[in-house]
C-alpha cells in the first residue's frame, strides 16, 4: 500500500522489534496511557479521542530522539509534508505494484544467506556479521548496501510473475485496512 501512496517502505530485520524501539515505545504509550483507560462508546468516539490524543502528543511534549524537540517543531522545520489518505480512500487494486522502491534491513549470518521475504540469495563473503540494506527497484533487481556501498546485486521477477508474494501481501494489507476502516476495492 505504501507504494499507491508514494511512500518508500522500510522493513526491520525479521523477529527483531527492539529495531524499530521509537515506534514500539510510542505504541506502548499510545496502548498504556490511551487505550486501555477509556471506554469508547463507538468507532466515531474512538477515532475522534485517538485524534486528540495524537495531537496532545505532538506539540507539547519534546522527545530525546528528537534532539528535546517536539515532532511538531521536526515537522514544521523540514520540507517534509506528511501522506495523508484521502477522505473517502478505498484499499488499492493488489495485483497492481506501482513503482518505487522497498527497503529491507537484515543481518547476515555465516551461511551468508540473504532472507528476502522467504527467498534466499547468497552474498559474498564480506558483509559476514554485518546488517546490509536491500532496496527492490523498479529495473527487477535488488540492490544489497553495505552502509552507503553498493555490495551485490539479484534479479528477481514480479509477483505476478511467481505469485509467491500475493500470499505476503494480501494479510499484511487485510490487517491494514481493518486497522484504519477502509473498505477493500
Amino acid at each position: 500500500m505504501p507504494l499507491h501512496y508514494e511512500v518508500t517502505p522500510v522493513y526491520i530485520p525479521v523477529s527483531k522489534p527492539w529495531r524499530n524501539g521509537d515506534v514500539e515505545r510510542y505504541n506502548e504509550t499510545y496502548d498504556w496511557t490511551f487505550f486501555r483507560r477509556q471506554w469508547f462508546p463507538s468507532y466515531e468516539a474512538l477515532t475522534q479521542q485517538s485524534k486528540n490524543f495524537q495531537r496532545f502528543r505532538n506539540r507539547p511534549h519534546r522527545y530525546s530522539c528528537l534532539k528535546g524537540k517536539t515532532p511538531m517543531e521536526v515537522l514544521e522545520a523540514s520540507d517534509h509534508r506528511p501522506v495523508k489518505m484521502p477522505p473517502h480512500a478505498r484499499m488499492p487494486r493488489l495485483d497492481d505494484i506501482p513503482a518505487g522502491d522497498i527497503i529491507l534491513i537484515r543481518f547476515i549470518r555465516s551461511d551468508r544467506k540473504l532472507d528476502i521475504f522467504g527467498e534466499k540469495c547468497i552474498v559474498s563473503q564480506e558483509l559476514v556479521y554485518s546488517y546490509v540494506k536491500a532496496v527492490m527497484t523498479g529495473d527487477h533487481v535488488w540492490k544489497v548496501y553495505l552502509g552507503e556501498e553498493f555490495a551485490d546485486a539479484f534479479e528477481y521477477r514480479m509477483p505476478s510473475e511467481t505469485g509467491y508474494m500475493r500470499f505476503w501481501v494480501t494479510p499484511v494489507m487485510t490487517l491494514f485496512t481493518l486497522r484504519h476502516g477502509l473498505p477493500m476495492s
